[in-house]
């Protein structure tokens, strides 16, 4: 618990909403990367005041640990940390996105997002288009930047879906990745996309956990 009160307290800060309210002149990826990076930069300043290694290596024991509270028999615990996380969400939404986080959606509405989701992402026409990044002079590009193209497809391809289920616009994207989120536990909605999405990446020739450890600040941080 006291983990996430320093968190909150760290994207309170006025560096941390000035970085989220510079997010909101980019597009609908630079806005949500913005507000993931904002997350990961609070949270690697907290590790070492609860005992983790501010690298990735400590990110993924905290996220693990942060995961096994959550599932805690006690309801008065889990209530607890819902709430808390609620409202790390609800400051990266306002600042970056201008919203507020939506209603949450119930394990059947999850699932048929998800679903969806992995569907439009293994649609083979777009699968070709995902390869095309490895050949011709897309080929060429530095790595980042085929990273950025391939994350621009997938991003395109997961807001079409989510607006046909009532997340439209920007803010509806994030929205939509928010209540996802609430249902990480769930297999169908977590595992299925994050398979997708790495079968993606593989298509691009781009290795997503390399990427992802990069973005959490494990190129040589």
């Amino acid at each position: 618990m006291t983990s996430s009160h320093l968190i909150l307290n760290e994207l309170k800060s006025t560096a941390a909403i000035q970085q989220l309210k510079a997010a909101q002149q980019q597009d609908k990826l630079g806005k949500w990367q913005q507000a993931n990076a904002v997350l990961i930069q609070a949270t690697l300043r907290v590790l070492p005041q609860v005992g983790f290694p501010a690298n990735p290596a400590g990110l993924q024991g905290y996220t693990e640990a942060f995961a096994q509270q959550a599932r805690s028999d006690q309801p008065e615990a889990r209530t607890v940390l819902k709430q808390l996380n609620d409202s790390k969400w609800r400051i990266l939404l306002e600042h970056a996105f201008e919203c507020e986080p939506a209603a949450p959606l119930s394990l059947s509405a999850a699932r048929a997002l998800a679903i969806d989701m992995v569907d439009a992402m293994q649609d083979e026409e777009f699968g070709k288009q995902v390869e095309e990044s490895r050949s011709g002079l897309a080929a060429r590009l530095p790595e980042a930047e085929r990273q950025h193209m391939v994350a621009r497809a997938v991003v395109g391809v997961q807001s079409e879906v989510v607006a046909r289920h009532g997340f439209p616009g920007d803010a509806g994207y994030a929205q939509a990745q928010v209540c996802l989120m609430e249902h990480a536990h769930d297999a169908v909605v977590t595992a299925s996309v994050a398979a997708a999405t790495t079968q993606l990446y593989s298509r691009a020739g781009i290795d997503l956990g390399a990427a992802l450890r990069q973005l959490s600040g494990g190129g040589g941080a």
